[in-house]
């Protein structure tokens, strides 16, 4: 997708990224709009490159941490969660899902996401 970074701001509203801009993927989303991230991605995952899938998957995976730290309602979780499980496996998101997995460290220093993460391993 030679648009990847317009397509997803028109689309989502997810801001551009700043020249020489680090980390995109973890600070330019909205929480509150990860379903549409999510819908995004398996909108044109089939047109992505394999830097853009990890993008997206990561802006996907900060909003669903996101929302965790901001006690969104349990049920709401379950569902993001389990779309983006399936993103993880099928286009094999293994980088993604050992980063965010924070293997060898106690849970209580890592994300509330890691436990979903580790199951995955």
């Amino acid at each position: 997708m030679d648009n990847f970074y317009e397509k997803i701001n028109e689309e989502c509203g997810v801001r551009l990224p700043f020249s020489d801009e680090q980390d995109w993927e973890w600070c330019a989303g909205d929480p509150k709009h990860t379903s549409d991230y999510i819908a995004f991605y398996n909108k044109y995952s089939d047109n992505m490159s394999k830097w853009q899938k990890y993008l997206a998957v990561n802006l996907i995976i900060q909003g669903i941490e996101d929302l965790m730290e901001q006690g969104e309602d349990q049920s709401i979780i379950d569902t993001l969660w389990s779309e983006t499980k399936k993103i993880l496996l099928k286009d094999d998101h293994r980088y993604s899902i050992y980063a965010w997995s924070c293997r060898n460290q106690e849970l209580e220093e890592c994300w509330l996401i890691t436990p979903k993460m580790r199951e995955l391993l």
